[in-house]
C-alpha cells in the first residue's frame, strides 16, 4: 500500500517566504516602472534607487529562502509572480 508522504514541515515557512519575495518583487516591478516619472534633485534619484535596491534585496533574500526550504513551493510562487507581473504590466 502506497501512502502519499507527508508535506514537509519547512513547506508552510517556504510558502510564507515565498509569497513575501513575490509581494516585494511585484513592488519593485511597479516601483521601477514608476521610477521614469520621478523626477527632480539627484539625491532624490539616489534616494529612490537605494530604496528599489533595498526593495529587491529583501525580495531576492525572501526567494532564496523559499528556494532552500522548499523547491516545489518556489517553483510555484515564481509562476505566480510571473503571472501578477503579467496582469499588471
Amino acid at each position: 500500500m502506497h501512502h502519499r508522504p507527508a508535506p514537509a514541515r519547512h513547506d508552510a515557512v517556504a510558502l510564507q517566504a515565498g509569497m513575501l519575495g513575490s509581494v516585494l518583487g511585484v513592488g519593485l516591478f511597479k516601483a521601477l516602472a514608476l521610477s521614469g516619472v520621478v523626477s527632480g534633485s539627484l539625491m532624490g534619484m539616489g534616494l529612490w534607487l537605494l530604496a528599489c535596491l533595498l526593495l529587491g534585496a529583501w525580495a531576492l533574500a525572501a526567494g532564496l529562502a523559499c528556494l532552500a526550504l522548499s523547491r516545489r513551493v518556489f517553483v510555484l510562487m515564481l509562476a505566480l509572480s510571473a503571472v501578477f507581473v503579467l496582469c499588471i504590466a
